[in-house]
């Protein structure tokens, strides 16, 4: 057969096409900026440019050399953009522009997803509670099996099967939640979603609406969105039956499916309530969002623990003493929970997780945003529309110049190059400080999930996610790296972090060995 472009008339065609789209692509290139650059030879990620930056001009920006370059502004004027509205400067257009929205419809999802995670998920934390709880003594009888003697485990990928349970628990509810092809496609989606991304970004920008009909892993996510899509649709139809005024609410005592996709269809325009595929790309877009920056916390939280073993104890003190203070809740099954009351009142643990955050955040810089129109700062700099910005999050948690890390504000605190997990706890401890400095807080000092309007909308429900795996581990577990007889711990053991341009991941493979505690 012969090639389709032997044809004078088609190749015509695409020679037309690429010449449009590279014209189109020159016309959109963005602007030059006056700005100074940061590069660090040799260096395959960015935490030094930041730090050097930071150090250089820390009161004006800069530009670091990144995979898509960004300019870095100083903290000093995180006000003046922390609240600018998505017209002005863009979340998702970064996102779109990262995962070539246009081939991929990654980033493609409503703003319905955002609001019923915002307004309806959030206010509804304290009621989810109980179904985590359930659920996670489910997950590790399911992934961590008997474990009567040491036994090594692959960490990582079994947090993620056991977040899928949690956080499906909650997205789509039993019985969907608990079955194999929904944990594989809620944990699969990311890695599809980065082939295709790596597959679609690997031709020139002006190519890519070409070549993207023929590109196999655009194809191959395509056909597994549609497979979400028809894994919903029971629960759609069932959702779309209730009558029109019914008040959708959770009983704290029901495991009631649908509830989340009923937050998400409020939200979602009425032409497109009635879509399998819009709700299939929203569930697979929240789960891609939730499961893996979650899983990579509890899993670093767990290799911190293991590294600095003097915290365990402390913390099972702290779980005992609450619960013997408040008491437990049983449900019908004789499963013993926490109080919803009672896990805001875990402020060591919390410090615990917010400072192993500091050391395995999920991105150097954060904010980043994308401007849709000219922005003026007050330093005199104008960052032209299409500019990329965030700021330099890892410098400022690991400068001793930043306010909650200056001895004079925190003595009691080792020094900012030093893992503390207590450190959020001493400053909490300072009267006045009672309700700041917590894991999910955001400020200028603690950026790890932004600050502002742009926020992570979803940190309450994965902090509460990461405490209920902790506490499970922590009241039912022992765990050791593997080879570590005495469980003695130590930096050396520690797997590695992996950082890459901006990103930083714990180790995927490493294995961690657990046992049931005896009770």
């Amino acid at each position: 057969m012969s090639s389709a472009f032997s044809s004078p008339l088609l190749l015509s065609v695409a020679v037309v096409l690429v010449v449009v789209s590279f014209i189109r692509f020159l016309l959109h290139r963005p602007e030059r900026l006056d700005i100074p650059i940061i590069e660090i030879p040799g260096s395959r990620d960015q935490r030094e440019a930041l730090v050097q930056g930071t150090a250089r001009y820390p009161d004006s920006p800069f530009i670091i050399q990144s995979r898509r370059p960004l300019v870095i502004l100083p903290i000093s004027v995180i006000d003046e953009v922390r609240n600018l509205p998505e017209n002005k400067v863009s979340f998702m257009q970064d996102v779109r522009i990262s995962m070539a929205y246009k081939q991929t419809d990654i980033g493609g999802e409503g703003p319905e997803v955002h609001q019923a995670v915002k307004i309806d998920l959030t206010r509804h934390i304290a009621s989810t509670l109980n179904d985590l709880q359930e659920e996670i003594q489910y997950g590790f009888d399911k992934e961590f099996g008997p474990c009567e003697d040491w036994t090594p485990i692959s960490l990582y990928g079994k947090m993620t099967r056991i977040v899928a349970l949690l956080s499906g628990r909650v997205f789509v509810g039993r019985p969907l939640s608990r079955e194999e092809e929904w944990i594989q496609a809620t944990v699969m989606f990311t890695f599809y979603s980065i082939q295709a991304k790596n597959a679609i970004n690997a031709y020139p920008p002006y190519l890519r609406s070409i070549v993207a009909p023929f590109v196999l892993e655009l194809r191959n996510l395509k056909k597994f969105r549609k497979r979400g899509a028809e894994m919903l649709m029971p629960i759609l139809e069932q959702q779309l039956g209730k009558e029109r005024n019914e008040k959708i609410h959770r009983d704290d005592n029901d495991d009631e499916q649908g509830t989340m996709i009923s937050w998400i269809l409020k939200h979602t325009p009425e032409n497109k309530r009635s879509d399998a595929l819009v709700l299939g790309n929203n569930q697979m877009g929240l789960s891609m969002a939730a499961i893996h920056t979650t899983s990579m916390a509890t899993t670093a939280a767990i290799y911190d623990l293991a590294t600095y073993p003097e915290y365990i104890q402390p913390l099972r003190d702290e779980i005992q003493q609450i619960i013997d203070e408040d008491g437990q809740d049983i449900d019908g099954d004789g499963i013993m929970r926490l109080k919803k009351s009672s896990i805001p009142k875990l402020w060591k643990l919390d410090s615990f997780l917010k400072e192993s955050q500091r050391f395995t955040p999920p991105q150097l810089p954060t904010g980043n945003r994308v401007t849709t129109c000219d922005i003026t700062l007050s330093t005199g700099h104008i960052l032209p529309k299409g500019t990329r910005f965030g700021f330099a999050a890892w410098a400022i948690h690991q400068s001793s110049t930043t306010p909650s890390f200056n001895p004079a504000q925190n003595p009691s605190s080792k020094p900012v190059s030093e893992f503390d997990g207590l450190r959020y706890y001493n400053l909490r401890k300072i009267p006045g400080n009672e309700n700041k400095h917590q894991f999910v807080t955001t400020s200028p000092d603690s950026l790890n999930f932004g600050h502002g309007n742009h926020a992570c909308p979803g940190r309450f429900f994965a902090s509460n996610e990461i405490k209920v795996v902790l506490i499970e581990l922590l009241k039912s577990w022992e765990f050791r790296f593997k080879g570590d007889l005495e469980a003695k711990g130590g930096v050396e053991r520690r797997p590695k972090n992996v950082f890459r341009d901006v990103i930083c991941v714990p180790n995927t493979e490493a294995e961690v060995e657990f046992r049931r505690r005896k009770q």
